[in-house]
């Protein structure tokens, strides 16, 4: 296969301005999970209180203000989050890669380069072995045709022989039935091998090569 280069550098800037936003969602989620767990907190302190009888006001109080600062916390993430986002934003339209470039140079320039390099052996290829499947088929049925008067002299004389005697008539065999032919069955082969990318029994894998 042929490298696409551009698309690896695609990838890159993404990956690069990608990791500065996943940094800021992570800041977000542990600042939210902070909040979540010392929210949990409070109401156990409140069920242990009832639950017991026990005065935890000043517990209560205290992971009340942890709440505020948390709460707090959780603002500020998302406040340089929205900030990392504009920054990748903006930063990220001075020299890159736009989807349009990707599109571009796939149909202007990737893929003529694949159809040089890569597509056309395989093309000459095939049309090679065209040729050689319907050259070699005209041979089969000229060859035939050499002995097809022959054979069908031999079996008249067969047949008429057979009812003068009284005896089973034979048939004559022809050279070969076009369905023995190795070719026979192509149609079909050639829709599994585009179904199924493999080719059938019996018959070795032979890539081509490339230029």
């Amino acid at each position: 296969m042929i490298r696409w280069k551009l698309k690896e550098q695609y990838d890159v800037q993404n990956t690069k301005y990608m990791e500065m936003i996943k940094a800021r969602d992570a800041k977000v989620r542990e600042a939210e999970q902070k909040v979540a767990d010392l929210v949990a907190k409070k109401t156990e302190l409140l069920r242990r209180e009832v639950a017991e009888g026990k005065d935890l006001s000043a517990e209560r109080a205290a992971t009340s203000a942890e709440i505020e600062n948390a709460e707090k916390e959780v603002l500020e993430a998302k406040e340089l989050r929205s900030a990392a986002s504009a920054y990748v934003s903006e930063a990220s339209q001075k020299g890159r890669i736009s989807i349009l470039d990707l599109t571009q140079d796939w149909n202007h320039k990737f893929i003529p380069e694949v159809r040089e390099k890569e597509f056309a052996p395989i093309l000459q290829r095939m049309s090679q072995a065209r040729e050689e499947i319907l050259n070699a088929l005209l041979d089969f049925y000229e060859l035939e045709d050499a002995y097809g008067d022959q054979r069908r002299e031999i079996q008249e004389l067969e047949t008429r022989d057979a009812n003068q005697r009284g005896r089973v008539s034979y048939a004559i065999h022809q050279i070969e039935l076009d369905y023995n032919l190795p070719i026979k069955d192509i149609a079909y082969e050639l829709n599994k091998i585009k179904k199924y990318r493999e080719l059938p029994k019996g018959i070795d894998r032979k890539p081509t090569q490339s230029k």
